[in-house]
């Protein structure tokens, strides 16, 4: 008799242990974050095992502490429930891709209820979206037209493999016709996905082209840091790295280029024609960019500087390309985009001054990034005029922004 009590008891212990294990699977109600109709954000945290957490984001926190030599992020901290819940809700909130990531015990963390996360600097950062704007609407697609791909090519000058994301137009594989290329270099503490985590750059050209707003092109975002360290040190700030980095920024890239434009060109079908082919970048990149179209000066027609870092040195007197500027009135390197700007009148370089509010944001880059797509590989004259030395343009859709670098 004592079997069955026994088989009865080994049942119940099944039963308990399924119960358990369905329980454990099923899905966790936290959302986070939660975009709310006013425009404000609630981050929502489950973590019964901390007493504390804060959150840091790049966006207005009800909170004036900084993390300022390491991440440059506002933090603020969270409301707890006294049993593992956390939340904290932001003020309204401009339309803008923001980022941000939690700190409980001591330890930095993404948000575990968030798929969508970017590598960075030093670390990973969570990411959200508030939609309002026509330039959200163009960094929002729910599939695109084009395609995009990554690619590796073997770099001799630094002895490493250096990976390139790419996007191809739509309908590249169904014809055999050669496209404009733009190379657009991502800044400092970027990589070669920093355009399209954050820029939204795959995006922003797939929305354009298909609007019928910006020509079909091929655009090659590659991994443009010489000896590969930004955006793989964790173990280190931010500053430390950019100081790591300064050292050999200008020196090797601009050797490493026609590696990598031979290795596009054997396998993409990028235009060899000067009009047809771009060079552009943010911060550092702008740099980059400058220095490329005067070392390659029969290579590209256009170049884009969004907040360049430039000197004396990087004056072009190469008629043949037009520059397109843009600085933020409150932007670190204001001062020195306009000082380039006025050289390129005194040598009647075709260019256009493109000004905007704001600083040294993502969200000026994003706007920049837009404003050039829809002029490069279209006669600068049909544009302008024949005289289009010294254009300026102005724009007051970009408000200021907290300190992305």
């Amino acid at each position: 008799m004592k079997q069955p009590k026994r088989i009865v008891r080994n049942a119940l212990i099944i039963v308990f242990l399924l119960v358990s294990v369905l329980a454990g699977a099923q899905p966790s109600a936290v959302h986070s974050p939660i975009v709310n109709e006013d425009g404000t954000v609630t981050f929502v945290l489950k973590d019964p095992g901390s007493s504390r957490a804060r959150v840091y984001c790049d966006c207005e926190l009800r909170s004036k502490k900084y993390n300022i030599h390491r991440e440059n992020l506002k933090s603020a901290r969270m409301v707890s429930d006294n049993n593992g819940l956390f939340t904290y809700t932001t003020p309204s909130l401009t339309p803008e891709v923001y980022t941000y990531r939690f700190k409980t015990n001591g330890q930095k963390r993404v948000d575990p209820n968030n798929a969508d996360s970017i590598r960075i600097s030093n670390g990973k950062r969570s990411v959200f979206v508030v939609s309002g704007s026509d330039l959200m609407e163009l960094c929002l697609s729910d599939s695109l037209a084009g395609n995009t791909k990554h690619c590796e090519f073997w770099d001799s000058t630094c002895g490493k493999t250096r990976r390139i994301l790419l996007y191809l137009p739509p309908q590249y594989d169904s014809t055999g016709q050669t496209y404009p290329v733009l190379y657009l270099l991502h800044g400092i503490d970027g990589n070669e996905l920093a355009w399209h985590d954050r820029g939204r750059a795959i995006q922003m050209v797939d929305n354009l082209i298909r609007q019928g707003k910006a020509e079909p092109m091929i655009v090659v975002m590659p991994d443009a840091n010489p000896k590969g360290l930004v955006g793989q040190d964790e173990s280190v700030g931010l500053i430390q790295n950019l100081l790591r980095y300064a050292s050999w920024f200008h020196q090797v890239f601009e050797r490493i280029f026609p590696q990598m434009d031979s290795f596009i060109s054997a396998r993409y079908r990028i235009s060899s024609d000067m009009n047809m082919r771009a060079v552009a970048g943010l911060s550092a990149g702008a740099s980059q960019s400058a220095v490329l179209a005067n070392m390659y000066r029969d290579n590209f027609r256009y170049v884009g500087l969004f907040s360049p870092i430039v000197h004396r040195k990087q004056l072009p007197d190469n008629r043949n390309t037009f520059y397109w500027i843009g600085t933020g009135k409150t932007d670190v390197f204001h001062p020195q985009s306009k000082r380039f700007a006025r050289k390129l009148q005194q040598k009647q370089i075709p260019h256009l001054y493109f000004k905007s509010t704001g600083g040294h944001v993502w969200r000026n880059w994003r706007l920049y990034l837009s404003e050039f797509l829809q002029f490069v590989f279209k006669d600068a004259d049909d544009e302008f005029g024949n005289d289009f030395t010294g254009n300026e343009g102005v724009s007051s859709n970009c408000k200021e922004a907290t300190m992305l670098h």
